[in-house]
């Protein structure tokens, strides 16, 4: 898969110019937020992220950082009926799974070099790859003279929305120093510029509902909070 052939280009090059600069790395994890945008709604879905960076100091106060990660976004669906009036689902959310390569220029603050916690301003961009799609639900089954049934189901949704994703991300970090090993806490937000839904499938039953509330074209947007090591 090309993302997999970019990854590898990425860390290629990495090693193969580690000799001639200051490169380290290490791992991290975070806890996204999720929703659509560009609606008064925020009803956030919870997801998370994962892998490994690399980092190459550029200037005494700049290092440039690839990162590779599997990354969880999605969204919350307005509710919808699937047979008027038996059966209905209520509850939805959409995840992504994704690979993901953010690009990010990390600024420091030479003044501060000596401080115990060292501040960061974090800005560049990413592109992800969604491996799956998945909508989860609530099942409610209504039968006449019967109190409705709930249980919990799932299906793909890959048919319906776009493998590539791609954006900005902004944010602010601190960096400091446990148990010998550089730890930086992070603030993130991310920006996908393109939309997430294919074409003409506004109609589709169990997103008409959505796409009447955040209109045509569905854009994605998260709040990270990240916890990095450096390793080596």
């Amino acid at each position: 898969m090309k993302i997999f052939r970019l990854a590898l280009i990425i860390f290629s090059i990495g090693l193969s110019v580690s000799s001639f600069a200051q490169i380290t790395g290490g791992a991290k994890a975070g806890i996204n937020f999720n929703s659509f945008r560009a609606n008064n709604k925020y009803d956030v879905v919870p997801g998370f992220n994962v892998g490994g960076f690399a980092k190459m100091q550029i200037a005494y106060f700049l290092k440039v950082r690839a990162e590779l990660l599997y990354n969880q976004q999605g969204a919350n669906l307005i509710d919808y009926s699937v047979i008027i009036p038996d059966l209905y689902h209520t509850g939805a959310k959409i995840r992504f799974h994704s690979i993901q390569i953010p690009v990010l220029a990390e600024l420091g603050i030479p003044s501060l070099n000596a401080d115990a916690i060292q501040p960061k301003l974090l800005l560049g961009g990413f592109y992800s790859y969604t491996v799956y799609t998945r909508e989860s639900f609530t099942n409610v089954a209504r039968v006449i003279g019967y109190n409705p049934v709930e249980y919990r189901g799932g299906t793909g949704m890959n048919s319906y929305f776009k493998k590539s994703q791609y954006g900005i991300i902004g944010g602010l970090a601190g960096e400091i120093v446990l148990f010998s090993k550089p730890v930086s806490l992070e603030f993130r937000y991310q920006y996908n510029l393109n939309n997430v839904n294919k074409p003409d499938v506004q109609s589709v039953y169990s997103l008409k509902n959505t796409f009447d509330e955040w209109g045509d074209n569905l854009y994605l947007s998260t709040l990270s909070f990240n916890v990095s090591v450096t390793l080596f």
